[in-house]
């Protein structure tokens, strides 16, 4: 699988050790170059919700000083 922010190479990793307050097992592809990490609940909602678009924003984003 390829990693869909970098085009890397993505792996199916169950080694993470994630502090969820359950028992549960945590498997995900993990990208080996930039470190994303997709798991079945981002996967399925990328899956469902529609993805915004940079032009979607009616008002451009203010970094800094030019904060209101």
């Amino acid at each position: 699988m390829n990693c869909q922010r970098c085009n890397g190479l993505a792996v199916y990793d169950d080694s993470f050790v994630v502090q969820t307050g359950s028992s549960s097992d945590f498997r995900a592809w993990r990208c080996v170059n930039c470190g994303m990490i997709v798991d079945e609940v981002i996967h399925r909602n990328r899956q469902v919700l529609p993805r915004r678009k940079a032009s979607d924003h009616s008002t451009p984003r203010r970094y800094g000083n030019e904060a209101a």
